[in-house]
């Protein structure tokens, strides 16, 4: 619930709040291949979007999945994102949910946020999805 999540996480305490905060330097999306012909694992990008970055909008880094025909879907965090207070919690992971092969992936982008790695693949664990957001 809302009332739960007031100290529970990195974040902003409003969504202007969040757009008042400094601008995002990288950021990750998940690519996929599904019905392209092409026989490759999905892979999540790391997109470098600093204006004053020599690689501006430019991808720095592939992560490929271990596994072919995932269709990675979206993205979360290990932490609440709209939560705030608790210097103990960090997004330090990104929860990958796969449509065709229900796998989910943990991905560490704490460790070295331009070249996150795979943490830990989960398969047919729909609670535990849950209770990584929890």
């Amino acid at each position: 619930s809302s009332a739960k999540c007031g100290a529970c996480g990195p974040g902003y305490a409003t969504p202007l709040d969040a757009m008042k905060g400094p601008r995002e330097e990288i950021v990750y999306l998940p690519c996929i291949y599904r019905n392209t012909g092409i026989q490759k694992p999905d892979y999540l990008a790391t997109v470098d979007v600093d204006p004053k970055s020599p690689h501006y909008c430019q991808v720095i880094h592939r992560l490929p999945m271990p596994n072919l025909k995932d269709e990675l879907h979206h993205s979360g965090w290990n932490a609440c994102s709209s939560c705030f207070g608790d210097t103990t919690k960090s997004r330090n992971r990104l929860i990958l949910p796969c449509l065709i092969s229900s796998r989910i992936y943990v991905v560490d982008v704490g460790t070295d946020p331009r070249a996150p790695r795979i943490h830990k693949v989960r398969l047919d664990d729909l609670k535990y999805l849950f209770f990584l957001w929890c």
